[in-house]
């Protein structure tokens, strides 16, 4: 096999595609990119975690054909280092591999291309169409709450429920909910767990202009934006009842400006215990309260907020972080706070959302307050 490419377009396509590289795996061949002669004639990258595969089709022609499986890593510290020019890339039967710029000569050894993973197929593929603005919209909103833990599958992923009228994303990680609704036009029903680490990938890609073509298989989803083609496996677990654990009606309703709020949060969360993260909060007559304690270390934090509140005196607690983020990704200027009690989950909505924007509902789980 031998090419020559720019360096710049190379570096580009290698960092891309890197994103999927495992750090650790019993896979050695999943730490090398493939490159292979696509459908086009020209060069084309692949990698792999076996759970998500990125490919990556370039302008480049191939002098000789062929395919090579190199180190990712490798590859991107060389091609990195070299100036700004054509490299040209020379591998051997032995996949031995030459660099060649103006500088030198470098040799890596790379591996077998026929131990690396072939791409998944689509399987009974249907397509649904969204707009990149309601895309990025429900990454930002909902994958922030979904779980990283992976003895809970299908937690790590982003529910989406796609009607011909609107579609839905839940994540949810047990500790927080986020429930996000958007109108949209749909030719296809569908409902299913997709990675996080998909959303993320995508996201990266996305022109808020366009829109993209989702394909949705049984066991995979693919999306394709300009050169580079994105598909993971999707998560066959079921997803839990996200609203039975909503609460239908709450008599106490909080109106709050969201910065004051977070701010407040980031201060008083530096004297919160390391561990837990815990912040009492108290609801009283159009006041908030908010404290910290770390016992260990004989820290403590009050602030006194401002609010529209009159109802029930409720004293709860959460974890400030988990709070913090919440309202931050509701993403308006004042939020509504929904409560039951000390002892039920709060729940958070935009009180003014954009009309663009999806309809966001999140839930938080509060914690207990010890007693002393």
């Amino acid at each position: 096999m031998k090419f020559s490419a720019n360096k710049n377009l190379l570096l580009t396509a290698l960092q891309e595609a890197s994103k999927v590289v495992p750090l650790r795996t019993t896979l050695p061949i999943l730490g090398c990119t493939l490159f292979y002669k696509n459908n086009q004639n020209k060069l084309a990258i692949r990698t792999s975690d076996l759970e998500q595969t990125i490919t990556i089709n370039t302008d480049v022609d191939l002098i000789e054909d062929g395919f090579a499986a190199l180190p990712t890593n490798k590859m991107i510290e060389i091609v990195a280092a070299l100036p700004e020019e054509e490299i040209t890339i020379v591998v051997n039967e032995s996949f031995e591999t030459e660099i060649n710029s103006s500088t030198g000569v470098y040799k890596i050894a790379g591996k077998n291309p026929e131990e690396y993973p072939e791409k998944p197929k689509i399987e009974k593929e249907a397509t649904v169409i969204i707009k990149n603005n309601i895309l990025i919209d429900i990454i930002n909103k909902t994958a922030y709450a979904a779980s990283k833990d992976d003895l809970k599958p299908a937690l790590c992923g982003i529910y989406l429920n796609i009607d011909k009228e609107k579609i839905t994303a839940v994540a949810t990680d047990g500790h927080r909910l986020v429930k996000y609704k958007q109108l949209t036009k749909s030719q296809i029903e569908a409902s299913l767990i997709v990675p996080v680490k998909f959303f993320n990938i995508l996201k990266n890609n996305l022109k808020e202009s366009e829109e993209t073509h989702l394909k949705l298989g049984e066991n995979h989803i693919e999306a394709k934006q300009s050169n580079v083609v994105l598909v993971s496996r999707i998560i066959k677990e079921s997803f839990p009842d996200f609203n039975s654990v909503i609460p239908e009606t709450t008599k106490n309703i909080v109106k709050i400006e969201s910065l004051k709020l977070i701010n407040t949060l980031k201060r008083v969360a530096i004297f919160s215990n390391k561990t837990t993260k815990q912040a009492t909060v108290s609801f009283t007559n159009n006041e908030l309260i908010v404290a910290t304690e770390d016992q260990e270390t004989k820290t403590f934090a009050k602030e006194h907020l401002s609010c529209k509140y009159d109802g029930a005196d409720i004293k709860t607690a959460y974890n400030a972080q988990y709070l913090k983020e919440v309202i931050q990704h509701l993403s308006a200027e004042e939020i509504n706070i929904y409560l039951s009690g000390p002892l039920t989950a709060a729940v958070f909505k935009q009180n003014n959302k954009k009309p663009s924007s999806g309809e966001v509902l999140s839930l938080l789980m509060p914690l207990r307050i010890p007693t002393t």
